[in-house]
């Protein structure tokens, strides 16, 4: 729809850390933590996603085990500075099949490094990387800002530094925030 309207419109994605569970422990039942979440919504909520999944060509599935997300937010960050242009993207398209689609645990280290390591990356570097206190710092710092920021959830988006779109939203929604940013 953008492409459309705006033919020559260029858009650059930077996807930034945000945790929706920071407290949450390690090895925990994804079924059992959606239902606390979610009660009695969990099954709608899973149909629906499943649904526009397959639109997408996505085939969510909800089973398996999920921990704190700290250390995969702490491998899209080191993709990001250290990694080739598209490292980022590669680890986040990983993770998110190995996640929503495979059952995987991505707060498991060796998920992560296996996720690394199909983007290209280095698998004793990250393992070292991961195993160290190395970037926690900043990363914290930048969470901490989109809070302060008034983000609560993902997906959220930022456009052009002046427009927030928060939740799943139609492609209009963002066509309209781009109207207003081209419009200015």
């Amino acid at each position: 729809m953008a492409k459309t309207k705006w033919p020559d419109f260029e858009a650059t994605v930077s996807y930034e850390p945000f945790q929706l569970d920071s407290g949450l422990g390690k090895g925990l039942d994804k079924q059992q933590v959606y239902l606390k979440k979610f009660g009695d919504r969990a099954t709608a909520i899973h149909e629906r996603l499943a649904e526009t999944g397959k639109e997408e060509g996505i085939e969510f599935s909800f089973g398996g085990k999920m921990s704190n997300t700290l250390d995969s937010h702490r491998l899209i960050d080191y993709a990001k500075l250290h990694g080739l242009e598209g490292t980022q993207h590669k680890v986040i398209q990983s993770l998110f099949r190995r996640y929503f689609e495979q059952e995987q645990d991505i707060g498991d280290h060796s998920v992560l490094l296996d996720a690394a390591e199909e983007a290209g990356l280095d698998r004793e570097q990250i393992r070292d990387y991961l195993q160290s206190t190395d970037g926690l710092d900043a990363l914290q710092t930048k969470m901490e800002q989109f809070k302060k920021l008034g983000v609560s959830g993902v997906p959220f988006y930022i456009i052009n530094n002046r427009f927030g779109i928060s939740g799943a939203e139609s492609s209009q929604a963002f066509v309209d925030a781009f109207d207003k940013v081209f419009s200015d």
